[in-house]
Formats: structure tokens, C-alpha cells, sequence
């Protein structure tokens, strides 16, 4: 039975991927929810990896830039967050 319950919060985990946004990173899928887009929250999971969430801000010099929490993935934030903003956008012209 017990491995039953472990079957089960694998499909239920390969269920809520599905649901999550795709994006391709090297040859690895990291599969992105948006926490909030008001506050441009994502949680990014990549398999064998730490979840990380990652985050919209402005530098010092007012350009907007993605980061990941915590700090050292800023490469995989921006790769992500382009794409994000890339899906966003696209959504907003297809009336989505």
C-alpha cells in the first residue's frame, strides 16, 4: 500500500509539471510556475536540481533584470525570465 501512496505523489508531481511552463535549458527542461505576476515571482524546478525561485527587479541603473533567490543562478534567472516575458508578451498579442 505504502508504495501505492508513492505512485501517487509521483503522478501527482508529473501532473503539476504538465501544467507548468516548459522552457528548454541546454539540454534539461526546467518547468516554471509564476507565483505572481504583479510581483514577477517565479518558481523555476529543474529535475535533479534545488528549486529555486527567481524574481524581476531593477539595477542600480534602473534596467530591469531577472536574479534567482538565492543568489549564484543569476544566468538560469535570465534564461527563464526572457522567456517568460517572451510568453507573456506573446499572450497578450494572441488575446491570452
Amino acid at each position: 500500500m505504502r508504495f501505492g501512496l508513492e505512485m501517487d505523489e509521483r503522478t501527482s508531481k508529473q501532473e503539476n509539471r504538465a501544467k507548468k511552463l516548459q522552457v528548454k535549458i541546454g539540454e534539461k527542461t526546467a518547468y516554471v510556475e509564476i507565483i505572481s505576476l504583479r510581483n514577477h515571482i517565479c518558481a523555476v524546478e529543474i529535475p535533479g536540481h534545488e528549486p529555486i525561485f527567481i524574481t524581476k527587479i531593477t539595477d542600480k541603473d534602473d534596467n530591469p533584470c531577472w536574479i534567482s533567490i538565492p543568489q549564484g543562478n543569476d544566468d538560469l534567472a535570465k534564461s527563464v525570465g526572457s522567456y517568460i516575458e517572451e510568453y507573456l508578451h506573446s499572450n497578450d498579442h494572441h488575446g491570452g
